[in-house]
């Protein structure tokens, strides 16, 4: 078989350029004639084809090359078994980023449907970690870092105490924590770390509201009035500290306001 790199391209439904890349890392061997011309052959073709059926499942080129150089089925079986593998990690990874999508968007709902007001709800245990608070700055001796390489779809946290929670009142800021949680079960699956910095929230049954801030670590029991409120209007008391996830920022490069979703566990007085 005697064509053009374009002509051979075009019979195998490839470009040129796919062509001369395979022929240049050495996977496509053609002879030169004295012209400059290459002349392709059959082999050529089965090669071509079979690499881009290799690379339609994501492989390295590098890869295919050397399974071609290792010269044997053995070695192109164990390739496509650690691609295997590594499609079904990345579908997982897939199926817990759509399933993570879906309880964000529950969240940024219910902050929509109850901005400023208060519902009741049964959740389960969470838990949170601090990276920081109005009164230290930032911490170092946090596990953040492990839980975000570990779980990186933890939610941006926002813990109130339940000691400031009882005692504090008015317009005195609470010693907010900030830093980033998970549900119970995610803390559990991928093994997170709970050192010093992490809060525990029991689950059971709750009240939470939706408020919006200017400054997350200046919120005060003014803000969550609702919850105050509507506790002391059935009788709640409050019996943990409260989970809290920032939503979203508004205007965040220029002034920013945070929406944050609060819940508190409660129990009867």
């Amino acid at each position: 078989m005697k064509a053009t790199t374009k002509r051979f391209a075009e019979s195998l439904g490839m470009t040129p350029e796919t062509i001369r890349h395979y022929r240049e890392m050495g996977i496509l061997r053609p002879k030169v004639r004295e012209n400059g011309y290459y002349d392709y052959t059959v082999d050529d073709a089965l090669t071509a084809l079979l690499t881009r059926e290799m690379r339609a499942y994501d492989m390295p080129l590098e890869f295919i090359k050397e399974s071609y150089e290792a010269g044997n089925i053995a070695a192109y079986n164990r390739l496509l078994e650690e691609r295997e593998a590594a499609l079904h990690q990345q579908l997982e990874r897939i199926k817990l980023e759509l399933v993570r999508m879906q309880e964000t968007r529950v969240y940024a709902s219910c902050g929509l449907r109850i901005l400023n007001g208060v519902e009741e709800f049964d959740g389960p245990p969470t838990w949170a970690v601090s990276a920081g608070n109005r009164k230290e700055g930032f911490l170092s001796d946090c596990d953040l870092a492990a839980w975000v390489e570990r779980f990186p779809f933890t939610y941006v946290s926002a813990t109130i105490p339940l000691e400031d929670l009882q005692q504090k009142r008015g317009s005195e800021p609470y010693d907010i924590q900030i830093g980033c949680g998970a549900l119970i079960h995610y803390v559990n699956m991928f093994r997170l770390p709970l050192a010093g910095r992490a809060f525990y929230q029991p689950g059971g049954h709750f009240i939470r509201t939706c408020i919006k801030t200017r400054d997350i670590l200046s919120v005060t029991p003014e803000d969550i009035a609702p919850l105050h409120e509507y506790a002391q209007k059935k009788g709640y008391r409050f019996a943990s500290c409260t989970g809290g996830r920032l939503l979203f920022i508004e205007n965040a490069l220029t002034e920013p306001s945070y929406y944050l979703l609060v819940w508190v566990l409660v129990e009867p007085e």
